[in-house]
């Protein structure tokens, strides 16, 4: 892993990490509750109802209230005998429990008829609300206490069954997500109404069990998980009766009751759980529906669904949160920094989606898992996004400025994706170095006023640094008339050596197409030079603490600028080093010029001029080379006189090749003059 990379994971998930301590300091002190609440809203809204197990509700709807209206008036005014009569009608299909959600706090005469029904049946429950300030939670198990418990009157009491409280409690933001089941008021401890019809429904002999302790309240036979605030979540079925298609609760309204328009079906054996339905009446919101209210009798018999169904709704334990935040913190943290922008969103969102598939999953099994992930998921993302705006951002600014310079563009973007790849302390690798230089550039220099000198210059550079850009080079610096750049740094070139000579061909090309626009402006013809050397170099950023060049030295390097200033010797324009041309390969056709031995180094080098792409030379040229290829070797051979005819025959053929020229005056003067037996063919090359 390149060290740019490694650090910018490692800011990643520090970043991360960040984040996720905070979100997990913020959860643990209570400041995202409401996110952690609503994320729950969420997954109620997110699943298919169920229907009720055991649960019916028997409603004094809209429509009772219109039919009972001409005969009885209002609900508060409805005799007594008309709830006996309807809870005779109730017992006559065999409900288990009958639970009253309506209170008879005010003696009336017909009180008797109500009593005498409740006495026969003998399995009603009343009601009862504490009421009063409310006090921190009194003893375990216990949620709050009050001051008073209101309750039927004494008569109808003394007829049930049983009875419970029904207070409905609501979060800070008037949802109903909890019930209680202990209440104290006055120095007494009541059971909720629906821990009272579960242990009738179960028939239990009584509701609670044993004393509640911190976490757990055992009534009915069953062990219901509270929370420290002495609480049940309600695992609400689905969405209340009042939306449009819900069928989670069996709905039987009053007056069909009293008119005998029932199903046994949904009555038998039930809980059925009698309570006003009337808009604006004992209405809450809970999570499952957001527009619609649910009834005070649908909480109560949700509140009993999920103590008959064990479907209790339990935290994820703290180490489990806490480590799931961690490491989405991580995760996203991770991603935002390895990847680009978008690909690095489409990441953070499929772990968003698939943690909230998780919760899913678990909700249904009764695990709350926390939103605080996918906080930290989307909040990691955002922070190391932020910072790679705002910090790499304008780093990759600074280096765009630097690198545009002598890097290609596709180089530049490689760079910038990493930009520790251009590796500030140096290393050795296998790399191809081009000089090129102007011709007689002293003679130009005096024939030019400075300003027509500089426009020259400049678009010569441009011309030769656009053909080391087309070719993935870097052009290391302008020195004058010259110009270096190398290849196979600071991006990996297996064909570097091949794509040096391919650039200085196309040098070529490109000032012979400009040498004509040159002439009409009246400038004089510019030649060039150019040596290419392939090997072993020392590549980075090098120079003072305050100005960095990101630049190649090393033997091969001065070699290479050695080759270049052969061009003027042997009267061409392109010489590479054996290793360059062994590295390209045979996709460019080369000839063997001398064996050399440049200044400052004791080893003879074999130099070869590049002539083009091997698919551009023709028969005829194949014949020529071949014909300079046996002139040579009669100059090897030390047969003088025959070497000069073989070259003067090549020059009479192509008067302008510089190296037939060369070996024609060399091989006439070892004819006039031959050497000693030392002699061994390598020229000496005394000038740079």
């Amino acid at each position: 892993m390149k060290p740019g990379a490694r650090r910018r994971l490692l800011v990643g998930a520090a970043i991360g990490v960040a984040v996720a301590a905070a979100l997990g300091a913020g959860f643990l002190a209570g400041y995202f509750a409401g996110f952690q609440a609503r994320f729950v809203d969420f997954l109620f809204a997110s699943r298919p109802a169920r229907p009720a197990r055991a649960c019916t509700l028997v409603a004094i709807d809209q429509r009772s209230n219109r039919a009972l209206l001409p005969r009885y008036g209002t609900m508060s005014t409805w005799p007594r005998a008309l709830y006996a009569q309807a809870l005779e009608r109730l017992g006559e299909l065999g409900p288990r429990v009958i639970v009253l959600d309506v209170f008879f706090d005010a003696a009336r005469p017909d009180d008797v008829e109500l009593t005498a029904v409740m006495r026969r049946l003998g399995n009603v429950l009343t009601p009862a609300e504490a009421q009063g300030p409310q006090r921190a939670r009194p003893a375990p198990g216990v949620a709050q206490e009050f001051d008073v418990f209101v309750r039927p009157t004494p008569a109808v009491r003394a007829a049930a069954a049983g009875e419970g409280f029904v207070n409905i409690t609501t979060d800070a933001d008037t949802v109903v997500r909890a019930t209680p089941l202990l209440l104290r008021a006055d120095g007494e401890e009541l059971p909720a109404a629906v821990l009272a019809a579960v242990a009738r429904f179960v028939r239990r002999p009584s509701v609670i069990d044993t004393p509640p302790s911190e976490d757990e309240v055992y009534a009915a036979g069953r062990a219901i998980p509270v929370s420290p605030a002495g609480n049940m979540r309600i695992n609400f079925l689905g969405p209340p009766a009042g939306v449009s298609g819900s069928t989670v609760f069996p709905l039987v309204s009053f007056v069909d009751v009293l008119e005998g328009r029932v199903d046994p079906v949904v009555v038998r054996d039930r809980i059925v759980i009698l309570g006003q339905t009337i808009r604006g009446a004992d209405e809450h919101s809970t999570p499952t529906s957001a527009h619609t209210r649910m009834w005070g009798a649908e909480v109560l018999a949700s509140a009993v669904e999920t103590i008959l169904t064990d479907r209790y709704l339990v935290d994820a334990s703290l180490g489990t949160q806490l480590a799931l935040l961690g490491l989405a913190g991580v995760l996203a943290g991770l991603l935002a920094a390895a990847w680009r922008p978008w690909r690095a969103l489409a990441g953070t969102l499929a772990l968003l989606a698939l943690y909230f598939v998780a919760a899913i999953l678990a909700f249904e099994r009764g695990l709350v898992m926390s939103v605080s992930p996918m906080l930290a998921l989307a909040l990691a993302f955002a922070a190391v996004l932020g910072y790679r705006v705002v910090f790499e951002q304008a780093e990759q600014r600074r280096v765009r400025d630097v690198i545009g310079r002598y890097l290609s563009p596709g180089v530049s973007r490689w760079v910038l994706d990493d930009p520790a790849r251009l590796a500030l302390g140096g290393e050795t690798r296998e790399m191809t170095v081009l000089f090129s230089d102007v011709r007689g550039f002293t003679a130009i220099s005096k024939a030019l006023p400075p300003a027509q000198l500089v426009t020259l210059m400049n678009e010569l550079m441009t011309l030769l640094a656009d053909v080391v850009f087309q070719r993935d080079g870097t052009v290391d610096k302008f020195i004058g008339d010259a110009l270096m750049a190398f290849w196979n740094a600071p991006q990996a070139q297996t064909d570097h050596a091949a794509r040096a000579c391919v650039a200085a061909l196309d040098m070529v090309s490109a000032l012979e197409r400009a040498r004509p626009e040159w002439e009409r402006r009246g400038l004089p013809p510019i030649e060039m030079g150019i040596g290419i050397n392939t090997g072993p170099m020392v590549v980075g950023n090098m120079g003072s603490r305050d100005r960095l060049a990101y630049t190649v030295m090393g033997d091969a390097v001065n070699v290479a600028s050695r080759l270049e200033g052969l061009c003027k010797v042997y009267g061409v324009r392109v010489v590479v080093g054996e290793a360059t041309r062994v590295a390209a390969g045979d996709a460019l056709a080369c000839r063997h010029l001398d064996r050399v031995r440049v200044k400052g180094r004791d080893e003879p080098l074999d130099v070869y001029e590049v002539l083009g792409r091997r698919e551009d030379v023709d028969g005829v040229q194949v014949a020529w080379l071949q014909a300079w290829e046996r002139a040579v070797a009669l100059y090897r051979a030390r047969q003088w006189a025959e070497a000069a005819a073989a070259f003067a025959e090549l020059c009479a053929k192509t008067p302008a090749d510089g190296p037939s020229r060369v070996y024609l005056e060399r091989a006439r003067t070892l004819a006039a003059r031959p050497p000693g037996a030392d002699w061994d063919g390598v020229f000496d090359a005394e000038t740079k």
